[in-house]
């Protein structure tokens, strides 16, 4: 039993060094970067009172670990807020409640077997806390549209960062259709590595006409199939992080770039923010105000990331994501940059940030229909999966 009380101890006094140290980076840099007081930019402009119509804490689930394309989640609460084991906390600018943003992925944010929209049934069993909102894909939105049932309220991701990674020195002319896909598919010239071709993308793809027989599947964030076959392989990956990576080392140290799901004819909406569908009307009150603050929060992040970049940095460097996920300052800026040069931030189809293109979600309704099964309602409708009630048509970024 002393034993154990002295382990404790140690933890203890570890974390709440890896908490002084985080914090003074963050904080140090933060007043170097901006001149202000780590979090001053939050309370200046996020002041629309909340304490009146929104639970407090107000609780956001994220999907996975801390990294640059939740920067608009951050944005909301700035540098000066409280790092903790899988969670940043603090106050939602100066509208009188705090912000508690979640980190995500099975097993390491969440429970095992838990997602980030099973959270809001269900609970975080890791965090012992119900979210009141959380990331899903538009797809799996109408895949789980029975099981869990929810409604997007606002998208930062107006373009899904996922795609296949390509090295430019082997294929100079790039890969921008689905065509020129089915074209590499049949040249016999290499294979497309993904998770899966039994769901989402992957099945997408096979039932467009690409050959079965061009895929390896048991993608999980690696790159070696990559590497080891001398870039003649398409890897899946996101834009804004894996040729960063790739051409930065990873045992490569070679330019690469990528062709996007959405450039594919896969136009998915990917961490959206969504509310169980049950409690839609109880948050509305709360949602009709907190929505136009995060996408002010999203313009005012995608024109300057500074504070929120060196944010995720600190926090990924004192581990409270998990130990072994790491989010270069170069990295971040990267993604960042990437994020508006590919539209991954940005308006979209109009002049506002953050909205659902009706159009869109229709086309995907489509693509996904055939693939609803048990957890699927079958009768699900695009208007039931996400909705513009919330947004503020007049928020979005300058041309």
């Amino acid at each position: 039993m002393i034993l154990t009380h002295l382990e404790k101890w140690e933890h203890d006094m570890k974390r709440a060094y890896q908490t002084l140290i985080a914090s003074a980076l963050l904080a140090a840099s933060t007043a170097l970067a901006s001149g202000q007081e780590p979090g001053a930019f939050a309370k200046e402009h996020y002041t629309t009172p909340l304490a009146d119509v929104c639970p407090n804490p107000f609780i956001i689930q994220k999907d996975w670990l801390a990294q640059a394309e939740q920067g608009a989640m951050y944005q909301m609460i700035g540098a000066g807020g409280k790092m903790e084991s899988g969670k940043y906390s603090g106050p939602l600018g100066s509208t009188g409640i705090d912000l508690v943003i979640l980190e995500g992925g099975g097993g390491i944010g969440t429970g095992d077997g838990e997602t980030a929209y099973s959270a809001l049934f269900q609970g975080n069993s890791k965090a012992g806390i119900t979210p009141h909102l959380g990331y899903q894909e538009l797809d799996n939105s109408f895949i789980f549209s029975k099981l869990f049932p929810v409604v997007g309220v606002f998208a930062p991701l107006d373009n899904a960062p996922q795609g296949l990674i390509y090295d430019r020195g082997t294929y100079p002319d790039g890969f921008k259709t689905l065509d020129d896909i089915k074209a590499f598919a049949d040249s016999g010239k290499g294979q497309i590595y993904l998770s899966t071709v039994r769901a989402t993308f992957g099945l997408y793809l096979v039932q467009s006409g690409v050959s079965r027989s061009v895929f390896v599947e048991g993608y999980r964030g690696d790159l070696e199939n990559f590497v080891t076959n001398n870039g003649t392989w398409l890897n899946q990956g996101f834009i804004t992080s894996e040729p960063y990576k790739l051409s930065n080392g990873a045992s490569w140290g070679k330019p690469v770039d990528a062709v996007t799901v959405g450039e594919l004819g896969y136009r998915n909406y990917t961490g959206m923010v969504s509310v169980a569908a049950p409690r839609l009307e109880e948050l509305a009150p709360c949602l009709e105000k907190l929505v136009p603050i995060m996408q002010q929060a999203s313009v005012d992040y995608a024109k300057d990331p500074a504070e929120i970049i060196e944010l995720i940095y600190a926090f990924n460097e004192g581990n409270f994501a998990t130990t072994w996920w790491k989010t270069s300052l170069e990295l971040n800026e990267f993604s960042h940059k990437t994020m508006l040069e590919r539209g991954v931030i940005g308006n979209g189809h109009n002049q506002t940030i953050g909205d659902f293109d009706m159009e869109r979600v229709a086309e995907m309704h489509a693509i996904v229909k055939p693939w609803l099964d048990e957890r699927s309602n079958p009768d699900v409708k695009p208007e039931d999966v996400v909705t513009n009630r919330f947004i503020d048509p007049s928020i979005g970024l300058a041309e």
